[in-house]
């Protein structure tokens, strides 16, 4: 069920129904995706009921413009047992014909599953709702994809080979190679983090089943000096010693953002060839500011590794954190 052209893909976040009014203007200056991808779904309890926030205006508007619609179905509820949810044949069953339903209901072209909590105890049993999931998408025309970290020892249960067998599209999630809880400061997906991912994927998945997920945000990473009794610093005192103690911060910011902070502290951008991507630092009020910048340059490095890899388009998180800039560098590589 591939589409037989690149998939060029950008999620749009949806935390309650009334955002969906907001569409137009997020795509106002947004050209050449060809899929949407609304975070419409939730399971809701172990029995197989979702949460939903769709709208048919959202999906008409969509199909109006040429998109095609793919909601997202997320695992962040934390109330569920999932591994008595995955192995119940009733509740994957009740699920599975509540999407249907909704796509009937709706119009919609696919879903994208995200589902990022999956333990190595009940894999084998969500594996056994993918194969489910994907005969009935195929019976109702619909194209799965499916959201999977970057291949490591910790998430190898999750069976990328395995889920290639049967649904249409797997996206490989290129970043958070850094984030809130990290020892250190870094980017959140440098050019070798990238790179290593999609090489480890297509291990397992075929070119043409993968899609490369890059981020149009950074994090905004802050190191506070403290004294050894965890006090902070007065900003007078010199904090240049290395032996200085730091508490370490980051917040996640869009393109946009990033670009004030830089231009309001008159910071100066240089580029690392390490990391495929500009790097900034600056000091405000005695804090040290260190950003790994996403721009339409560091995203065309991660382009050029989706299209020598021939793979099968790429996704972006998330719609409105981009710079419309973006837009015409990504058209040069998925068309």
């Amino acid at each position: 069920n591939l589409c037989g052209y690149k998939v060029n893909m950008t999620w749009f976040q949806v935390t309650q129904r009334a955002a969906n009014a907001y569409i137009d203007t997020y795509l106002e200056d947004v050209s050449g995706i060809n899929t949407i991808s609304p975070t419409w779904y939730s399971i809701a309890d172990g029995t197989g009921e979702l949460t939903s926030l769709a709208s048919d205006t959202f999906v008409s508007n969509m199909h109006a413009r040429g998109l095609k619609v793919w909601p997202l179905v997320n695992d962040f509820n934390n109330n569920v047992d999932y591994a008595a949810f995955y192995s119940s044949k009733t509740a994957r069953t009740k699920l599975i014909n509540n999407l249907m339903q909704e796509a009937r209901q709706y119009g919609y072209d696919g879903y994208n599953i995200d589902f990022e909590y999956v333990k190595k105890d009940f894999a084998d049993d969500y594996l056994q709702f993918l194969r489910e999931l994907s005969i009935a998408c195929q019976n109702n025309g619909l194209v799965l994809s499916v959201d999977n970290y970057k291949p490591a020892n910790h998430n190898a249960h999750y069976e990328l080979a395995e889920q290639a067998v049967f649904v249409d599209y797997i996206v490989i999630m290129g970043y958070d190679e850094h984030y809130a809880g990290s020892e250190e400061a870094g980017s959140v997906a440098s050019i070798g983090f990238v790179n290593q991912g999609v090489a480890d994927t297509l291990q397992s998945v075929p070119a043409d089943q993968l899609i490369l997920g890059m981020p149009f945000y950074t994090r905004v990473w802050s190191e506070t000096p403290v004294s050894d009794d965890g006090a902070a610093v007065s900003t007078t005192e010199d904090t240049s010693d290395s032996d200085t103690l730091y508490e370490l911060d980051c917040y996640s910011a869009g393109m946009k953002e990033v670009q004030n902070l830089i231009s309001t502290n008159g910071a100066v951008p240089v580029w690392s060839d390490t990391d495929g991507q500009y790097y900034v630092e600056y000091i405000n009020g005695g804090v040290t500011y260190k950003i790994w910048v996403e721009d339409a340059t560091s995203l065309e490095e991660k382009l050029k590794v989706m299209q020598s890899n021939q793979l099968a388009g790429g996704a972006f998180w998330k719609l409105g954190l981009e710079d419309p800039a973006v837009w015409d560098t990504i058209i040069k590589y998925i068309n």
